[in-house]
C-alpha cells in the first residue's frame, strides 16, 4: 500500500468513514501530497518543531483561541492557546526528549493529515501509576494527526497512536490482543 493510500485511509478512518481495499491498478490519488521539508504546510513544520524543541509558547502561538488539542492515546484534551501550551509543558515533564519526525502530509482545504513518528524517553515524572515506572526507557511509535485550520491557526488537532505499543516498548503491562482463529 502506498504512503498516499495509507494517509487517505488514516484520514478517512479518523473521520469514521469505512475504507474499501483499492486494487493495485487503480489510478493514483488526486489529492496533493507533500513531504515534510519540501511542500509540507508551514503550520505542520511549526507544529513538529514546537514538539521537538519542547517549546510551549511556539505551540500556543499556532492555536486559534477556541482550538482544541486531543491526544486520543492518553485520552487528553486541551483547549485554546493556553491548553496547547500546558500540553507541551506536561509532556516535557514526563518525556524528555520527545521528538516528532514527520513523514508525509496530505493537505486539502483547511484539513491536513500527517503521518509521523513519536519518540522519546520517559522521565521520573511519567504518567504511569506506581508500582509501574518507565523512567529512562525510550519508545518510538508511528502516529497520525488530523489538523483542521481556521484562518491559518489550528482549530483542532487529533493525535492518533497506539499507547499499548508505547507500554510494551518500555516494559509496562499492555495486554496483547490475540484475534480468534478462523473456523
Amino acid at each position: 500500500m502506498s504512503r498516499t493510500t495509507r494517509l487517505i485511509a488514516a484520514l478517512a478512518l479518523s473521520a469514521g468513514v469505512e475504507v474499501a481495499a483499492v486494487p493495485a491498478t487503480a489510478a493514483p490519488a488526486t489529492v496533493p501530497v507533500a513531504s515534510f521539508g519540501h511542500h509540507s504546510p508551514r503550520i505542520v513544520q511549526q507544529w513538529a518543531n514546537a514538539w521537538t524543541t519542547m517549546n510551549p509558547v511556539a505551540m500556543s502561538n499556532l492555536f486559534d483561541k477556541n482550538g482544541v488539542y486531543i491526544d486520543h492515546a492518553f485520552q487528553a484534551s486541551f483547549t485554546g492557546p493556553a491548553g496547547a501550551k500546558l500540553w507541551v509543558e506536561l509532556t516535557a515533564d514526563s518525556i524528555n526528549p520527545a521528538k516528532v519526525a514527520v513523514h508525509d502530509t496530505i493537505a486539502q482545504g483547511n484539513n491536513i493529515a500527517v503521518t509521523w513518528t513519536f519518540s522519546g524517553t520517559f522521565t521520573g515524572d511519567s504518567p504511569f501509576t506506581p508500582p509501574y515506572t518507565a523512567e529512562g526507557k525510550s519508545f518510538a511509535v508511528p502516529a497520525t494527526s488530523i489538523i483542521t485550520l481556521r484562518h491559518g491557526k489550528i482549530l483542532k488537532i487529533d493525535d492518533y497512536y497506539n499507547l499499548a505499543d508505547i507500554l510494551r516498548q518500555v516494559g509496562l503491562p499492555a495486554g496483547a490482543y490475540t484475534p480468534p482463529s478462523a473456523p
